[in-house]
C-alpha cells in the first residue's frame, strides 16, 4: 500500500514502549527502577501502563532523562508532514505488524530505501506505480527491512552501499550517508538534497516521538549521540522518513520526542 507523506499514521510507540526502552538502555527492570524512584513495582508497572502520579512522573524522567512534558503528551501526538511529489511511501506487510520503505523520483531517478520483509511485498506494492531501474539503499539489516530484496532483483539497477560521510549525487540530488547506529550495528542514515525539502531517511534509529530499541545502555547511548549529532542538528524543517509509523519533521521531533526534546 502507498501512500504520502501528509496521510495520517498511528505513532509505531505508545507510552509504554517509550518507558521500557529508556529502561532498558539505563539497565533497569521493574525492581530497579521502583528503586530509583523510591516506589514499589506495582506503581512503575501502572507508569508503564500510562498511569503515572505526577510525583512518580517526575521521578521517572529525571531518572530516564526523558521530557516531561513529550512523555505526558505522547497519546496526542500526531506529527504533521507535508507532501513532497517525490516521496511516497509503501507500508508493507510484516508479521502481524507494518513496516516503511521509502521511494523516491525526482525526473528519471528512481531511489527506493529498504525492501520490507516478505520477499514479494515491495514489488507487489510498486506494479502499479510503474517503476523500473531502481536504485536500492538500506538502512540496516533487519529483516523486516530487508526480505524483499531478492523479489526486487529485475527491476534494482543498482544497489548502493555507501560508508558514512560520504556524498553521492544522484540527477539532481545529493545524499550524504551518516552513522545513525544503535538500534542496529551498522545504521545508515541518508540525508537528501535537491527536492523541495531536505529529506533524511532515518530506518529504525528515530520514530515519530520514540527512537528504535536498543539491547544496552552502551548501543542507547550511541543512538543518542548519533540521532542528536547528525538528525538533531539537521534544519528544523528537515523531513525524516522512519521504518516504522508516520514520516515526522526535526523541528516536531525536538519538541515531541520524549529521548530528544
Amino acid at each position: 500500500m502507498s501512500f504520502r507523506l501528509a496521510d495520517a499514521s498511528p505513532l509505531e510507540d505508545d507510552v509504554s514502549y517509550v518507558w521500557r526502552k529508556a529502561m532498558r538502555g539505563h539497565q533497569l527492570d521493574l525492581a530497579g527502577m521502583a528503586r530509583a524512584c523510591g516506589v514499589d513495582g506495582p506503581a512503575i508497572e501502572a507508569m508503564i501502563a500510562g498511569k503515572a502520579s505526577a510525583a512518580l512522573l517526575e521521578k521517572a524522567v529525571t531518572v530516564l532523562h526523558l521530557h516531561a512534558a513529550a512523555v505526558q503528551a505522547l497519546p496526542r501526538y500526531q506529527p504533521r508532514v507535508p507532501n513532497v511529489h517525490a516521496v511516497i511511501g509503501l507500508r508493507l506487510p510484516f508479521e502481524t505488524d507494518w513496516v516503511n520503505a521509502w521511494l523516491i523520483r525526482e525526473e528519471d531517478q528512481v531511489l527506493l530505501f529498504d525492501t520490507g520483509f516478505e520477499r514479494d511485498s515491495a514489488r507487489h506494492a510498486l506494479q502499479p506505480l510503474g517503476v523500473a531501474d531502481l536504485q536500492l539503499f538500506l538502512t540496516h539489516d533487519h529483516r523486516d527491512h530487508v526480505g524483499g530484496i531478492a523479489g526486487l532483483r529485475s527491476i534494482v539497477k543498482k544497489q548502493h552501499s555507501m560508508s558514512y560521510g560520504q556524498t553521492q549525487r544522484i540527477g539532481a540530488m545529493e545524499l550524504r550517508c551518516v552513522d545513525l547506529s544503535g538500534h542496529c550495528i551498522p545504521s545508515y542514515g541518508y540525508v537528501i538534497t535537491g527536492l523541495s525539502r531536505t529529506i533524511c531517511v532515518v530506518g529504525d534509529a528515530l520514530f515519530a516521538g520514540s527512537i528504535g530499541g536498543c539491547a544496552d545502555a552502551f548501543t542507547y547511548q550511541m543512538a543518542l549521540r548519533n540521532l542528536r549529532h547528525h538528525v538533531m542538528s539537521l534544519p528544523d524543517d528537515t523531513i525524516l522518513l522512519p521504518g516504522h509509523g508516520p514520516a515526522t519533521t526535526v523541528g516536531q521531533e525536538k519538541r515531541s520526542n520524549p529521548f530528544l526534546a
